[in-house]
């Protein structure tokens, strides 16, 4: 039995889509089967996936199909697929270094009080002193802020046991934008989280405009700053209204409104 999944949710992502399959083909750590959810693409993405794909024949894949929009449930239907004891998730517009999973394989087969790793975002090289900068100070953030989220989806992996423990992607608990920082709120009741300034992952820079689908500075602030036994109060009572009242559900990074036109390669060089 394969140690690891990745679940890999895509909608309209053909142009991003072989970069980032190519990047997870050329992992140092093959322990992994590769869970592929269209979910309900219009575009050439399911295509494009087989056809990449079809080069790499010691890959073990799982395609599956979610009609129902939303990243959420697409995330749920990969993990209902899983059958190992470690799971990553993953973004179709991210490069992942070749030893992303390995590092990751290696912190929770020997920290048994670890739940989840959690990799530092970056959009030029890793050899960039920026990006060694940014990562040195999202390592800081979480040694200050242990009980937070300092990741997005495209960069967690867990113990499968511990996600579906604390509930999972559920849609009807959390249908809104920044769920990957709600599932991580929930994965903290269980364990620890693990951060580290040397791993790391490359989504691209085309997020644009990100009012729409991010919290504003005051709700960014309360979280950042209230005691963790206040988060289910921020998080279901507080913050809950205030994305109802602004309609910011998960389906509305389907709509593209925050995307900027950017060469397909550009977060590769």
């Amino acid at each position: 039995m394969k140690n690891w999944s990745i679940i890999l949710p895509y909608y309209n992502e053909e142009k991003f889509l072989p970069g980032t399959l190519e990047s997870i083909c050329a992992q140092h750590l093959k322990d992994f089967t590769l869970i592929l959810v269209n979910n309900a693409s219009n575009d050439q993405s399911e295509e494009i996936t087989k056809k990449t794909l079809s080069r790499y024949p010691d890959i073990d894949v799982l395609y599956l199909y979610e009609p129902n929009p939303g990243k959420t449930n697409a995330l749920q239907t990969g993990l209902n697929a899983v059958t190992t004891p470690y799971v990553a998730t993953i973004d179709a517009d991210t490069y992942y270094p070749p030893y992303y999973l390995y590092f990751c394989n290696s912190i929770l087969e020997k920290r048994p009080e670890i739940h989840g790793v959690m990799a530092c975002d970056i959009y030029a090289p890793y050899e960039d002193h920026k990006s060694q900068k940014r990562c040195r100070k999202i390592y800081r953030k979480s040694l200050l802020f242990s009980k937070q989220c300092h990741a997005g989806g495209y960069a967690q992996t867990f113990r499968t046991k511990s996600l579906r423990q604390v509930g999972g992607f559920d849609q009807n608990l959390w249908p809104y934008v920044l769920m990957d920082h709600e599932i991580v709120h929930r994965l903290l009741r269980v364990g620890k989280t693990y951060y580290s300034s040397k791993h790391w992952c490359m989504p691209s820079e085309r997020r644009s405009d990100r009012t729409k689908v991010q919290w504003n500075k005051l709700e960014k602030i309360l979280y950042e700053f209230s005691p963790y036994f206040l988060k289910d109060w921020f998080f279901y009572r507080f913050l809950k209204k205030r994305f109802e009242q602004r309609k910011a559900t998960i389906t509305q990074l389907r709509e593209h409104k925050w995307e900027k036109n950017i060469d397909k390669d550009a977060h590769l060089s």
